[in-house]
């Protein structure tokens, strides 16, 4: 079982991890490729013509992975904050999630779904968050739903999955209500305008 922690835990993409991906890619591609040119007659060791595409891959695959949103990301006590890349983070409170997930393996994704995009710190409009994560995998199904890659992510996805689910639960197994109703704002208790007040003066 993995543990959680309950106070604040960050989650970013390891330079250590993007080098083991590249590498591994490398050691299924470059065989393959080898065998592709001895079947067009060319030395296995001949870098033409398909070196340059692999080393043009492996350089812009980080570049990629850079430019995404979303990562790092920082979870508290209170609520989630993600990165707007060139524009600072993004903070959602847990009570205005309506789900948060991690699919996949291979290519693990954070899927998002905000409840409402006016209870964010800042609030962003559509097409700020349209620099957060992979929103465009999104688009068509909901705009409040967000999609951050997390290859590459260090502490794990495990730890992530499991920090997650421990904030939502706490989250659902608390009574108190999220906001205060709109049509009883905060502070107009007692100013006369209430039932109590308008029979009191006998």
């Amino acid at each position: 079982m993995t543990e959680v922690d309950a106070g604040e835990i960050r989650f970013r993409r390891s330079r250590r991890r993007v080098l083991g991906r590249v590498t591994c890619a490398a050691l299924v591609v470059l065989p393959a490729f080898a065998l592709l040119g001895i079947a067009f007659g060319n030395a296995w060791y001949n870098p033409l013509p398909h070196g340059p595409i692999l080393l043009l891959a492996a350089i812009r695959f980080p570049i990629h992975l850079r430019r995404q949103g979303g990562l790092p990301l920082r979870l508290t006590r209170d609520f989630l904050e993600l990165t707007v890349p060139g524009a600072g983070t993004v903070q959602v409170d847990w009570p205005d999630l309506t789900r948060t997930e991690v699919r996949g393996g291979v290519s693990p994704t954070l899927v998002v779904d905000i409840a409402d995009r006016d209870r964010t710190r800042p609030v962003l409009d559509r097409w700020e968050w349209g620099r957060v994560g992979l929103w465009s995998r999104a688009r068509g199904r909901s705009p409040q739903e967000i999609h951050v890659s997390l290859v590459a992510t260090t502490p794990n996805v495990h730890r992530l999955r499991a920090e997650l689910a421990h904030r939502m639960a706490r989250v659902a197994d608390d009574p108190s209500p999220r906001h205060p109703p709109p049509d009883h704002p905060v502070g107009d208790r007692g100013e006369g305008g209430g039932p109590s007040s308008a029979g009191g003066g006998g």
